[in-house]
């Protein structure tokens, strides 16, 4: 008894080691990930800026957003992207009420198309924006706005002005713009712009220079009626791909890439 003493001893001591032991933290990965929370609400700051913390920003990485289609939908005509405090001219608002707006009367994923004045009171930048929805109760806004440089210069017939005469009864300035039609779909309820879309367009036609300014905008504004139902195609078609997205989501589920150790047992 007195030589197994110490071999017991041993083996309590191993015993009692093994059972205290730490689990080995490298874990087989599960067959199904937790799913994704779904944002409910904005994460961004209520100045017009919209500023984001730290925390905000990776909780509106990591979250989905449930589309809620079909859907009532508000286009707002800027004068500048995103900013409803800017006076727009009203021709931006014919060419979203005239012509974007009956165009996308076509798509599924809306049940109506309502027209945003951004005059009502608002603080400015995508919260003031928010906050016209919540007044139209509008779940989701298409913000259109147009951007033109301009390329305005004398063509061959100049040469007349010399006699004065010319500048009334010829064409000697060729009115040249490039630009584009822009439309942003932006989700009220978290404040996400879901996508964004362009349009180009060009202007090229002479006129006198007497007017040519007036001209000018005026071709712009053709221009821009012409493109709105090419810009509404685009709309609704990446409107259709987002819906396509979130409902092969669960079908189409990535799937883990693992790196396989150097070393295999």
């Amino acid at each position: 008894m007195r030589h197994l003493l110490p071999l017991a001893f041993a083996l309590a001591s191993l015993t009692a080691a093994c059972g205290s032991a730490p689990s080995h933290p490298m874990q087989p990965p599960t067959a199904h990930a937790s799913p994704a929370p779904v944002l409910t609400a904005s994460v961004y700051g209520k100045d017009p800026n919209g500023s984001i913390g730290e925390d905000g920003l990776q909780l509106s990485l990591k979250s989905a957003i449930d589309l809620q289609f079909p859907a009532r939908l508000g286009i707002v005509p800027l004068a500048a992207p995103f900013d409803p405090k800017a006076k727009g001219k009203l021709r931006l608002r014919h060419v979203a009420a005239g012509g974007l707006g009956p165009a996308l009367l076509a798509s599924p994923h809306f049940t109506q198309i309502n027209d945003v004045d951004t005059e009502l009171p608002n603080v400015g930048g995508i919260e003031g924006l928010r906050a016209l929805a919540s007044r139209y109760r509008l779940r989701y806004l298409l913000l259109y706005s147009e951007r033109f440089e301009d390329s305005t210069h004398l063509n061959g017939w100049a040469w007349t002005y010399a006699t004065v005469v010319g500048m009334f009864i010829v064409p000697g300035v060729t009115v040249s713009s490039h630009g584009v039609l822009q439309a942003d779909l932006l989700d009220v309820r978290t404040g996400t712009i879901l996508f964004t879309v362009v349009e180009s367009v060009s202007v090229d036609e002479k006129t006198f220079m007497i007017g040519a300014g007036r001209s000018h905008l005026d071709a712009q504004a053709k221009a821009a009626v012409a493109a709105a139902p090419a810009l509404a195609k685009k709309v609704m078609a990446q409107t259709q791909a987002l819906v396509d997205l979130a409902e092969g989501a669960e079908q189409n589920k990535p799937k883990p890439l693992l790196l396989p150790p150097p070393v295999q047992n």
